[in-house]
């Protein structure tokens, strides 16, 4: 009632400004009026006396009372004119005149009289003068009205500017309780968000309530998406999202965190066997199949959980844990679930202190590539693939396969993938210093580089100012990862295909691929990943679904590109299959930027 009464408030004090307003502006417009209609009176009373006087000069010349009285009686068509009277010279009346009857003579009076004076001449010279006396009332009640006109003008101005503000009001109140809206919940499943859930579990940590905090991740929601559209995975956010309030208790809430991510905040929390056999309540519920698009559609969730405020002092730092907590369930397998353990506290300390250590070796540039050749049947160097490498001053050389996924979930793969471009540009540059111009360079992009508009923009110039074009740089989609917008128009792959940049489908079998996925695509090369190369020679299962690939990726007019091959009798296989080229150990360990040169070198 508060706000509505306050609303209600705000409204009447915005009418009585607008109402006094229009009074003074109505009563600005009457003053200047009142001034013009003064003149005009005065004016016209002058000329109405000038002419009377000149009429009456000639009675007064013959001293005819009579005549000089007849000639006044015209100053009577002037309704405002209440007395005249003609003098002599010497100031002795000679005729007058007053309006009769005298019942409205006060009011007359109370409006005010003005008086004009003119004098009676004859043949050059004055012989009398003329005193008329007129009321102001019709000059008030021509102001009256011009008030009253001016008033209903603006009142009905008014009227209707209120009513179309009011619909505007309307209009901006529910675009206010939307965008607050919108602040705090989810859209798609009308949960609170990750900033309304970051706000809950402050309030729980400063009132020192014991909770429980779960995050949930829906496995391969991606490839949800990727098979059968994007309608198909709102279907399933919604279900889950359904699932999720039915489960929660009296004081438990439920959150959207981002894609594929949810969060419950148990109020009172659970520890133990009890955590354990609510968590297994939650999955069996929430891993029913949902139909949608005449199918069934398969659901498998991890959950990850941290006692409040046992192991965690803030927000942020529960949340960390939780999704710490629940990336280990992940790795243990589908439908899995791991509390929060001093150990995993202790792995995720060791993240952020290379998360931090990242952010100071990308302003320091440590950062570098190595090249890997791929070769083609004839072992000759037909391209290059740039792999990420950063060497730390005290750790060392730090695994691309430790710092990618802690640069992809910090954010800070934006920053790298730019650094790595302006990275090979300078390798370009100084390959091109020694004449050599090798083909179009492999190096991968990740759908988190260009997630946001903003990320994608900034990628985009990244390459115009390095003037990295498409002769000189080609990109890897990693397709264990996904790219979620490939339905949309302006998808960011077929922006890069339309600048004329080459693609290919990296760790291909390993992730979300599908012949839809190819078909939408269409990059120039798809590359086997090493899990199917490595010994095919000798295992039938992998020598069929590496041929199947080979042929599929031909017919959709597509290079394929064998990665991690290691074994002579695996590189025989691949060239009788018609792979078109190869990388690996057993051709070549990737090299520094310097020792390229020499890959193209005749033997």
């Amino acid at each position: 009632m508060k706000p509505a009464f306050t609303d209600a408030f705000d409204r009447l004090r915005e009418l009585l400004v607008a109402l006094v307003a229009l009074l003074a502006f109505g009563l600005v417009l009457s003053l200047l009026q009142y001034w013009r209609l003064l003149d005009r009176q005065a004016e016209d009373l002058r000329t109405q006396a000038s002419i009377v006087a000149q009429t009456v000069s000639a009675a007064m010349v013959f001293d005819s009372r009579a005549d000089a009285g007849e000639s006044l009686l015209a100053l009577q068509q002037n309704p405002a004119i209440v007395h005249a009277r003609l003098t002599k010279p010497d100031g002795e009346p000679f005729t007058q005149f007053s309006r009769l009857p005298v019942e409205r003579l006060w009011l007359y009076e109370l409006a005010g009289i003005a008086h004009v004076e003119v004098p009676v001449m004859a043949d050059g010279r004055r012989v009398g003068r003329l005193y008329v006396e007129a009321s102001r009332l019709p000059m008030w009640t021509d102001l009256a009205g011009f008030l009253a006109a001016t008033l209903g003008t603006l009142l009905a101005t008014a009227g209707l500017a209120w009513w179309l503000s009011k619909r505007l009001r309307v209009q901006i109140k529910e675009v206010e309780r939307r965008t607050r809206y919108i602040a705090h919940f989810d859209a798609l499943t009308d949960l609170p968000n990750r900033e309304h859930m970051r706000r809950l579990l402050e309030r729980a940590l400063q009132q020192q309530e014991a909770a429980t905090l779960l995050i949930l991740d829906l496995d391969d929601f991606k490839q949800i998406n990727d098979q059968h559209r994007h309608a198909a995975g709102d279907a399933v956010l919604q279900a889950v999202s359904q699932r999720l309030r039915l489960l929660c208790r009296h004081g438990d809430r439920a959150a959207r965190l981002s894609a594929d991510e949810f969060a419950v905040l148990l109020q009172p929390g659970l520890e133990g066997d009890a955590l354990r056999a609510h968590v297994a309540q939650m999955q069996n519920e929430l891993t029913q199949p949902v139909f949608h698009g005449g199918q069934w559609l398969p659901l498998h969730v991890c959950v990850g959980a941290v006692s409040l405020p046992e192991h965690a002092h803030d927000a942020s730092e529960a949340m960390r844990c939780a999704d710490a907590a629940m990336r280990h369930a992940k790795q243990v397998g589908r439908d899995s679930f791991q509390p929060f353990t001093p150990q995993i506290g202790e792995a995720l300390r060791s993240r952020l202190a290379l998360e931090r250590d990242m952010v100071e070796a990308l302003a320091q540039g440590q950062f570098c590539l190595a090249y890997q050749p791929q070769y083609d049947a004839q072992r000759r160097v037909q391209g290059l693939e740039a792999l990420a490498r950063w060497r730390h001053p005290e750790r060392g050389w730090v695994s691309p396969a430790e710092f990618i996924p802690v640069a992809e979930s910090s954010g800070h793969i934006v920053e790298l993938g730019l650094a790595l471009l302006a990275v090979l540009r300078r390798d370009l540059d100084a390959w091109k210093a020694l004449g050599l111009k090798p083909p179009a360079v492999s190096i991968n992009l990740s759908w988190e580089q260009c997630r946001k508009p903003q990320h994608r923009e900034r990628f985009l110039q990244q390459l115009k100012a390095l003037q990295l074009g498409p002769d000189e740089v080609e990109f890897e989609l990693t397709e264990s990862t996904g790219f979620e917008d490939i339905d949309k128009p302006d998808s960011f792959v077929f922006t890069l295909q339309g600048l004329g940049y080459g693609l290919a489908i990296d760790d291909f079998g390993t992730g979300y691929s599908s012949l839809a996925y190819l078909r939408r695509i269409r990059c120039r090369k798809l590359k086997i990943d090493r899990l199917f190369v490595h010994g095919l020679s000798t295992n039938a299962d992998s020598h069929t679904l590496v041929a199947s690939m080979v042929h599929v990726a031909h017919a959709m007019h597509m290079l394929v590109v064998a990665e991690g091959v290691e074994l002579p009798a695996d590189e025989a296989a691949l060239i009788a299959m018609g792979c078109d080229l190869m990388q690996g150990f057993g051709f070549c360990r990737p090299v520094e930027p310097q020792a390229v040169p020499a890959l193209f070198r005749p033997s």
